[in-house]
């Protein structure tokens, strides 16, 4: 995905997403002079990015939700070691926001409610690709799993689709830079800084062990 074809094809989507939010009835961002709209933002999809990040580190210590999904997965380590996760999660988070949410539902939203529908189940629309596009990161993962740690990956599969929900939301609420920060500030969270507060044996902490 990181390759330079697959790279300028995704964030060409993402641009299309853009220019599509308008027609689709998405809020547009605020201006460049527009520090309180912005602070708004921010609180919200950087906070709640922030606090979903640390809200999974609780829940993956009561229920070892990571050790599960590692068993699931196969894999003995997850997270890529700093400096270079700054860049591999960043570069993700905006990736996958552009094939996730703000492509399909931009256009989607465009096509069906304003051209088919012509606006008048614009609610019913938004909500319904909210939550086919929150099913689109769970189901990529559904080929992964494996025998005897079938509880463990639910829970992973179930928390992905809750937190690409609610980036849905803030999509509506505050147009296409709100998911992206949400997920930027999750994965500075749960990716790249807070595994390092970890044991090193733990599966989150970051590099190959």
């Amino acid at each position: 995905m990181l390759q330079p074809v697959p790279v300028c094809v995704i964030l060409l989507l993402g641009m299309a997403g853009v220019l599509f939010s308008k027609a689709a009835g998405l809020p547009a961002p605020p201006r460049l002079n527009e520090a309180i709209k912005w602070l708004r933002l921010l609180g919200s999809s950087v906070g709640f990015g922030l606090a979903f990040g640390v809200a999974l580190f609780g829940l993956d210590f009561v229920t070892g939700l990571t050790q599960g999904a590692a068993r699931a997965l196969g894999v003995s380590w997850i997270n890529v070691a700093l400096p270079q996760s700054l860049a591999h999660y960043a570069a993700a988070a905006v990736l996958l926001e552009c094939v996730y949410r703000i492509f399909p539902i931009t256009l989607f939203g465009w096509l069906v409610g304003k051209v088919l529908l012509r606006g008048r189940r614009d609610n019913l629309v938004f909500w319904s690709l909210a939550f086919l596009t929150s099913l689109i990161e769970p189901a990529s993962q559904l080929g992964l799993g494996k025998p005897g740690a079938e509880a463990g990956f639910l829970m992973l599969l179930a928390v992905t689709f809750a937190a690409n929900f609610f980036e849905a939301i803030q999509l509506r609420r505050f147009g296409w830079p709100a998911p992206i920060l949400f997920r930027l500030a999750f994965y500075g969270v749960w990716h790249c800084f807070g595994p390092y507060l970890l044991p090193v044996h733990s599966i989150l902490y970051p590099g190959p062990h």
